[in-house]
């Protein structure tokens, strides 16, 4: 990812959505309801989080449900996410 480091919230969810990733399966669309305490977020954090991470094309956001799926881009972030977090 060439744009800035993802802010505290954006990395947030990224991993929250990372540990769906893993235990789901690549197919893991958890709805936003929720998401928020999944991720250790605020409900404004949330919006600002998944509207950024849309934008730079990491996450999908399906509207009708609403829920959002880690795109292959924003699962290579995540994981690169957790390594770091790991170290």
């Amino acid at each position: 990812m060439s744009d800035p480091r993802p802010s505290d919230g954006e990395r947030k969810l990224l991993l929250c959505l990372l540990a769906f990733y893993r235990d789901i399966g690549p197919g893991a669309t958890p709805a936003l309801k929720g998401l928020d305490e999944e991720a250790g977020l605020e409900r404004w954090e949330l919006s600002e989080a998944v509207a950024a991470l849309r934008a730079k094309g990491l996450i999908e956001y399906w509207e009708l449900q609403p829920a959002v799926r880690l795109t292959p881009g924003g699962l290579r972030v995540a994981l690169r996410l957790q390594g770091e977090r790991n170290a």
